[in-house]
């Protein structure tokens, strides 16, 4: 899976990725980078100005990005897929806020060691892991007192 080459919360190069600059591939990357929150694909369509692609169009181009690293797709308690964009270029995982919906980055892993351990005992070669964790944040936690 390629990553972009640096951390920083500028927009992805389409182009370097091998994808054509497109109205729609732009329209979805500014939606997702102006929320701090996960939006399911309906939520993406509805945060769209001008003309909107459909449905399988905007999960195709999710697919994409998360593909190359842009964003990712979190599940929670409903099932539903919600796409955060993801401003790491490196492994991590993300913290949901269970009373604002609010998704933060964690550099912090801690499985590694697990995971070998794992594959020492099933004999699978892990290729990859998700790790979904959810909470409240501060502001919830100070709202709720």
């Amino acid at each position: 899976m390629s990553r972009r080459a640096d951390d920083s919360s500028d927009a992805p190069d389409l182009r370097q990725a091998g994808l054509r600059r497109t109205v729609q591939r732009e329209a979805i990357l500014r939606v997702l980078e102006a929320s701090d929150r996960p939006l399911s694909v309906e939520d993406i369509r509805a945060r769209m100005m001008g003309k909107r692609p459909g449905i399988p169009t905007i999960y195709r181009n999710l697919e994409r990005f998360a593909h190359e690293g842009w964003a990712e797709a979190l599940v929670g308690d409903d099932q539903v897929a919600r796409f955060v964009r993801c401003r790491s270029s490196h492994h991590h995982h993300h913290l949901v806020c269970e009373g604002c919906g609010r998704a933060v980055e964690v550099d912090a892993c801690g499985l590694l060691g697990s995971l070998e351990e794992i594959e020492q005992a099933t004999g699978f070669k892990l290729t990859r892991h998700v790790l979904n964790l959810f909470g409240t944040c501060p502001a919830c936690q100070r709202n709720r007192a």
